[in-house]
């Protein structure tokens, strides 16, 4: 739901919403027709789209301001916060962190939830930087704060983040595989966009160390750890990315992939 006529009823005019305003449609054309006119341009007879219609927005107390839309679910509206970044206003912490890394996991976006009840959402773009609040008795977003850049610090688009929750349950604890040997599963694939460098780790302590197939110089077995994959950049700088479209195969169907010169 974006601009609808100014007469029309809307799904939220009836639900308590703290914050819940119309931008007139009206105000804002002749707020453009003004700009218009003072950039010399001739505005005689001319029309803007917005004029008799109205957009839903809500405000939170700080101060940011936000579109919202009719969801699935009438009793419960969605926030635009930006790009692909649309959450339900009412909701806990913990769908908000889920939705909001579903979200994440189709498109790039960084999430993470802060402490019991504050989650952090990262666009690519400057500006695309917010941090959420949610309170658990009222059950629902009670702010959203935008965070600004300190003086001289520089902008970093968000990075992957190459160990979700569901591929950390999966991975089996080191040395679980011993006895399997190359037939253990590699269960998720690490690769370098500007290299030629591969990860495949099959084994991981819960903590920063996995086990699995390396493919570098070499193709052999050994540790390698998550912070490392963090850090790491490739011939022109690129992070380390994952696979998003891996299925768990053999280390040694992978190695025999590799040594054919292909990849999986």
């Amino acid at each position: 739901m974006g601009w609808i006529e100014k007469e029309k009823p809307t799904p939220f005019d009836k639900l308590p919403i703290d914050g819940l305003f119309f931008l007139s449609g009206d105000a804002l054309a002749i707020i453009l027709l003004k700009h218009l006119q003072l950039e010399g341009k001739n505005i005689e007879g001319k029309k803007i789209g917005t004029e008799g219609y109205k957009m839903p927005k809500i405000a939170f107390p700080s101060g940011e301001t936000f579109q919202l839309f009719e969801g699935s679910d009438p009793a419960k509206p969605t926030i635009h916060i930006f790009g692909e970044m649309d959450l339900q206003l009412y909701s806990t912490i913990d769908e908000g962190t889920t939705h909001a890394r579903d979200i994440a996991e189709q498109v790039g976006y960084a999430v993470q939830q802060i402490g019991e009840n504050q989650l952090e959402v990262k666009g690519f773009d400057n500006g695309e930087h917010y941090l959420l609040t949610y309170n658990a008795e009222k059950g629902r977003i009670v702010d959203i704060e935008q965070v600004k850049l300190k003086p001289g610090e520089k902008f970093e688009p968000p990075r992957m983040e190459l160990l979700t929750d569901e591929l950390r349950a999966k991975l089996p604890k080191l040395y679980a595989n011993e006895k399997l040997g190359m037939n253990a599963l590699a269960q998720a694939k690490f690769f370098m966009a500007d290299g030629e460098w591969r990860w495949y780790p099959s084994e991981y302590d819960g903590v920063d160390i996995f086990f699995g197939l390396v493919v570098g110089h070499e193709i052999e077995l050994g540790y390698f750890s998550l912070s490392e994959l963090q850090e790491v950049r490739g011939r022109f700088g690129l992070p380390i990315e994952r696979d998003k479209f891996f299925e768990p195969m053999t280390l040694k169907e992978i190695k025999a992939i590799h040594e054919r010169g292909e990849v999986p």
